[in-house]
């Protein structure tokens, strides 16, 4: 049955990705790459829809289990509403006023949405794990029931009619408008309203507020499901915008003011750019800085790009060196740091000269340390510092001042300086005792955790698998009561804190780990038989679905993990991503679930897994090896009729989702779909034969299991035959009179 066969790889895929992935596409490019899926599945409009509601309340149903559901609720009731809104506007806007009256669109587009409602109500285990363990966070949704929330924003839509909701309903007096919350519709109302607030109170900050700034930001980072809702609907640029712009220009007026006034304003701007900064590390958008940061000589585009960098006192300014100079004797003394140095460090110089001030200081103490062993007759010495020994224990206890909410902010670049340190001398290093010290100290600050903890966790991972060793260590000048806690005790806490930072990708296991999502994605589902054209009767038998019962090998992978399919790019490049997918589209084809395979392989071909500004990770590319390099090679490994007829599934629908894109036009303005007729048709083509002697020159190809390969295609081939003036196909599907 239907309900059996849904939801499609394709359809599953797109979904959880536009939910995983960000920046997020634009709502006009989301509903043309859903109009070329329907294109592909050649599904009915109501079975379309069926299968895009369906695959979104999965997703919601899976991370109900977390209990962290704002964001996948957001989708659906706003963002998939909203889409599929948009589409039913294209589609009305292909006809003409007459044609919509004869045709009566508003009564058809009713029907058919009151359909996929009916079919929806079925569904009722999926709608009851949907329900539970519903989040609330300052009244965000409110609503216990998803199902009645979904009428009611289909109402609101005008895509099913007020008398069908009551009657489904079964309870007239039932309130059908909504309540005043976020549900009113975020993507215009809470999104704008929070995007447009911090515009407006950026530029209050830039006469000195920060203050009504610092509260909203400050909200926006202690709850991360809200600035994943806030970048469903916007570009990051919008709230990076503001954002950057006060970060790189804010000064503090010179004046008598208080010191509590200084340190509460250097708070508030370490508030904002924790913001800033949380934007982009969250959404790894440093790997194309220059379109989501306006000036790249800016402060925030310079230090991100080498925030862990720790200066040569030479290469230092006038100014600068002589802070730099102020900070580490402070630092080096068992006095509290004078006030004066703290209200003349303007925020984005001590952000800077942190990694410095901190490496500088620690230079101090091994120097010290080396001069106090130098000393003769130093027995029965109680107080090295009236020697000028810079002891670890002073400096230790002098940091902590780091933790201050006023100087907090500038620990991201020291907490990775001590990590790069870390990576190189070893975990019995000084750099590893103040990285401990620091972080295991309960006063460390929660925002800072979640930015660096995967990081540390990475570098703690590194030294305790390779056995690395630390240079000599430090003697005579150490306390041991100075260093308390240990690595395996950081990596607790910070486990503690993000229990996603344990590392699920390591790239050991890539492969297999690959693989097996594939395979459960492939073999999660069932293909419907509607999608099966043009299928040659002698190879029917190929089709039969496979029975994953019978196969114990084979292990379900419940979520569909978008960022392991783009770990797996980044670590091993784009040839061998390829490979990986074709290898998986050939054994599902062996076992009859190919063109589930090939709908999961085309998705993760055209969609940019990378948001980077290395090309060779972009679609383009991807698909340019698929059809100049490994595809090529594909068909000649071919041994199925069924497994040919998976990749023409795939070739097919790439060829549709590049045709008429901009994103992929090559250099000199061919489209990609170019390097299928240069490369892939020539295996097909006749050159210079006789009629009577095609059979024979096809025999391999025509005749046998590649043969399915070209039966896809040609099942499917009407637009593509026609949009591609060029396609060598038209003329060798007219020459073999096959189309």
């Amino acid at each position: 049955t239907e309900k059996l066969e849904l939801p499609s790889a394709a359809i599953m895929f797109f979904t959880y990705y536009l939910v995983q992935t960000r920046p997020v596409m634009t709502d006009d490019v989301i509903v043309d790459h859903l109009e070329k899926l329907q294109r592909v599945q050649n599904s009915f409009d109501h079975v379309f829809y069926v299968e895009l509601w369906l695959t979104a309340l999965t997703g919601l149903a899976e991370v109900n289990l977390t209990g962290h559901t704002l964001l996948w609720k957001s989708f659906v009731l706003v963002k998939l509403p909203t889409l599929i809104e948009k589409l039913e506007e294209r589609k009305f806007a292909k006809f003409s006023h007459d044609e919509m009256e004869m045709l009566s669109y508003e009564s058809l587009k009713n029907s058919c949405h009151e359909c996929v409602i009916n079919q929806l109500f079925g569904f009722r285990g999926l709608f009851s794990a949907c329900s539970q363990h519903v989040e609330t966070i300052d009244d965000l949704f409110q609503a216990p029931d998803i199902f009645v929330d979904i009428l009611k924003v289909c109402l609101k839509k005008n895509l099913v009619r007020r008398e069908f909701v009551l009657r489904l309903l079964e309870d007239r007096s039932t309130e059908l408008e909504w309540g005043g919350n976020i549900l009113d519709d975020p993507s215009s109302q809470m999104v704008d309203h929070l995007v447009s607030t911090a515009t407006t109170m950026t530029t209050w900050s830039a006469s000195g507020e920060l203050k009504p700034l610092a509260i909203l930001c400050h909200s926006i980072n202690e709850i991360p499901s809200l600035l994943d809702i806030i970048h469903l609907y916007r570009h990051p640029f919008e709230l990076l915008e503001p954002l950057e712009q006060l970060c790189n220009k804010w000064e503090k007026s010179i004046d008598n003011t208080s010191f509590e006034s200084y340190v509460q304003d250097y708070e508030n701007y370490g508030i904002i750019f924790l913001l800033l900064y949380n934007i982009v590390h969250s959404y790894e958008l440093h790997k194309n800085l220059k379109d989501v940061l306006q000036d790249e000589n800016g402060f925030c585009h310079t230090w991100i790009t080498q925030s862990s960098v720790a200066y040569e006192p030479e290469m230092l300014n006038t100014e600068n060196f002589t802070l730099l100079e102020e900070w580490v004797n402070a630092l080096s003394t068992i006095q509290d740091i004078p006030e004066n140095l703290i209200k003349a460090t303007n925020p984005r110089i001590l952000i800077e000269l942190a990694p410095t001030i901190f490496k500088k200081s620690l230079a101090e103490v091994e120097k010290s340390s080396k001069d106090f062993r130098n000393i003769e007759n130093v027995e029965n010495i109680e107080n090295v510092e009236n020697f000028g020994v810079v002891t670890l224990e002073t400096l230790l206890q002098n940091f902590e001042i780091f933790l201050k909410p006023y100087l907090s902010y500038a620990l991201i670049g020291v907490i990775q300086w001590l990590c790069d340190d870390i990576c190189f001398k070893g975990p019995n290093s000084l750099s590893s005792k103040v990285l401990n010290y620091l972080m295991l100290n309960n006063d460390f600050p929660l925002p800072i955790m979640r930015l660096v903890g995967t990081g540390v966790l990475s570098i703690l991972n590194y030294t305790s698998n390779n056995n690395l060793s630390s240079q000599e260590p430090i003697e005579a000048v150490e306390s041991v009561e100075a260093v308390e806690g240990s690595d395996s005790n950081l990596k607790v806490k910070i486990t503690n804190v993000i229990p996603e930072s344990v590392s699920k990708h390591s790239s050991e296991t890539l492969y297999s780990q690959f693989k097996l999502l594939f395979t459960s994605i492939t073999f999660g589902g069932c293909q419907r038989k509607s999608r099966f054209i043009n299928i040659d009767e002698e190879y029917e038998d190929e089709f039969r679905q496979y029975n994953l019962a019978s196969d114990l090998s084979w292990q379900s992978a419940h979520h569909l993990d978008i960022d392991l399919f783009r770990t797996c790019l980044e670590i091993h490049g784009p040839k061998i991503f390829i490979d990986l997918i074709v290898e998986g589209v050939l054994i599902a084809g062996e076992k009859g679930m190919g063109l589930r395979a090939a709908e999961l392989g085309a998705s993760l071909i055209t969609l940019p897994l990378c948001y980077t500004w290395n090309v060779h990770l972009q679609p383009i590319n991807l698909i340019h090896i698929l059809f100049t390099d490994v595809l090529i090679q594909a068909l000649d490994k071919i041994i199925m009729y069924s497994q040919g007829y998976a990749l023409g599934f795939m070739s097919f629908f790439i060829l549709i989702i590049c045709n008429k894109n901009p994103n992929f036009v090559l250099t000199g303005g061919k489209n990609i779909c170019n390097d299928f007729i240069e490369y892939i048709l020539p295996k097909f083509q006749v050159k210079e034969v006789n009629q009577v002697e095609i059979s024979k020159v096809w025999g391999p190809l025509m005749n046998g299991p590649t043969k399915g390969f070209m039966d896809a295609l040609i099942s499917n081939n009407s637009e593509i035959s026609e949009k591609l003036p060029n396609l060598a196909l038209k003329n060798l599907l007219i020459e073999l009179d096959l189309n």
